[in-house]
């Protein structure tokens, strides 16, 4: 009898129908003999829905009622989820982050979660129950706090390391992890198993398959993971562990990754602001000593000169410092009239500023050449 933890996204368990579908992905694990845990997400646009609720009293969005608010979506999602077990013959409950609880540390809208009860969650399935935990959310000091957006990834790991699963599955709308976002890109493959830094790599610029911090916490505890499809049941799935199992024509690009819309800031030297709050979960992007590559929310808050036309596209993969590689994606970049703004070259990742509306076209030309 395995022991499992199941996240289910936001668009899994966006309506009725898909709450049924869910109910029934749970059914087939217990049916196999294992003990579930499940974490959800709040429904799809939920919390956007929220979030431009909190903007009709405050344009604050770290702070404690802006937590209390947009953490709500989480709660209507498990009782919906523990409701429709408990339909088709699976005793389950819903359990909010300060019932367990959900330890936090840090600031509102960016917390960490520092413990988890497992012990409680160990006492429900015990009983037979089928415990369906918030995602997103967790609390300090009696307050709820927030662990930024896709949070609910960060919440099954850590709830699968505090009760030693035998896996944690990410279920969401894509079989997996591919090279890079098959929504936009022509031929792109699914990796059969990424490592947990190339996957926090991919996930720090831009892919949005996993929340990066969750990525840290799975590599922190030596979570199993795996992401999976709640839409299709082919059994497709990409296991995140130590290693990679490449198949770009190099052997060694894991994938591709991008943001669009982001903004490059320059700032005179020496002045008060001449730096910005780099950490492990924002794309900030050291250009110079007086030069970044920055999300808009932050464009408001540093710098005097502004390029708010930029999107960024990042190959990631091991030693990728070497070779001439730069030069070359360039050279082809710029032969296809694709403007190439700047370049930034670290050991695991190479990025490449281009303007704002040419994102995807740079990826696509990019993936032909290194896959």
């Amino acid at each position: 009898m395995g022991l499992e933890v199941l996240k289910f996204g936001g668009s899994s368990v966006a309506n009725a129908f898909r709450i049924r579908h869910v109910a029934e992905i749970v059914a087939r694990h217990i049916a196999c003999g294992n003990r579930v845990v499940v974490v959800t997400s709040a429904m799809q646009g939920v919390t956007n829905q929220l979030i431009e609720m909190t903007k009709q009293f405050s344009d604050t969005c770290s702070n404690r009622e802006y937590d209390a608010v947009i953490s709500s979506g989480e709660q209507v999602a498990a009782g919906l989820l523990a409701m429709c077990l408990c339909s088709i013959g699976i005793p389950a409950k819903s359990l909010n982050a300060w019932q367990l609880p959900i330890k936090t540390s840090g600031v509102h809208s960016d917390a960490s979660i520092s413990n988890v009860n497992g012990d409680g969650i160990l006492e429900e399935l015990v009983t037979g129950i089928v415990p369906v935990i918030t995602g997103f959310q967790g609390v300090n000091g009696g307050d709820i706090y927030t662990v930024g957006r896709g949070g609910s990834d960060a919440t099954a790991c850590a709830v699968a390391s505090a009760i030693n699963a035998d896996r944690c599955y990410i279920y969401t709308d894509v079989d997996g992890v591919y090279t890079a976002d098959p929504r936009i890109a022509v031929n792109c493959k699914r990796l059969t198993r990424i490592s947990y830094d190339e996957m926090h790599e991919l996930s720090l610029h831009g892919a949005n398959v996993l929340q990066a911090k969750s990525v840290s916490v799975a590599k922190q505890y030596n979570v199993n993971l795996s992401v999976v499809s709640s839409f299709s049941d082919d059994g497709g799935q990409t296991i995140i562990t130590n290693s990679t199992v490449y198949v770009s024509t190099s052997g060694r690009v894991a994938g591709i990754a991008h943001h669009s819309g982001l903004t490059i800031a320059t700032f005179k030297l020496g002045t008060p602001d001449a730096r910005f709050p780099t950490n492990d979960e924002t794309c900030v992007k050291r250009i110079s000593d007086n030069t970044y590559i920055v999300p808009h929310t932050l464009k408001g808050k540093y710098g005097t000169e502004y390029d708010d036309d930029v999107g960024l596209v990042t190959i990631v993969g091991q030693d990728l410092d070497g070779g001439g590689m730069v030069d070359d994606i360039t050279t082809m970049l710029n032969n296809k009239a694709i403007s190439v703004k700047v370049t930034i070259n670290n050991k695991m990742s190479l990025s490449f500023a281009v303007p704002r509306l040419q994102t995807e076209l740079a990826v696509n030309a990019i993936h032909k050449v290194v896959f």
